[in-house]
């Protein structure tokens, strides 16, 4: 009867060994699932956050050759309108010399 409660005990302690080292495998899989994971995640929003940065580099880009066409037009007017004056004033004052000569 004694053998036989030893026997139960070894074979109760083989048991758990049997569940504890399972455990360890079953748990070491998971945490390396969960790395796999963690890792797949990271490299996607690595390749995310370049995408984003590239889109936003090229439209900085465009904004930017946008912006440059319109200051372009703007100094174009300005540029008119000045030369328009300097002709208008240019004119004025050969008037002017031209009725000091003449005068």
């Amino acid at each position: 009867m004694i053998n036989n409660i030893i026997d139960q005990i070894k074979e109760s302690e083989e048991q758990a060994k049997e569940i504890i080292a399972s455990s360890k495998k079953e748990s070491a899989a998971i945490i390396e699932k969960a790395y796999q994971q963690a890792n797949k995640k990271i490299s996607d929003a690595e390749i995310r956050v370049k995408k984003l940065s590239f889109d936003a580099e090229a439209q900085a880009v465009e904004d930017v050759k946008v912006e440059k066409v319109k200051l372009e037009e703007e100094y174009a007017k300005k540029k008119g309108k000045l030369l328009k004056a300097f002709s208008a004033r240019e004119e004025k004052a050969i008037g002017l010399l031209v009725s000091r000569v003449l005068d």
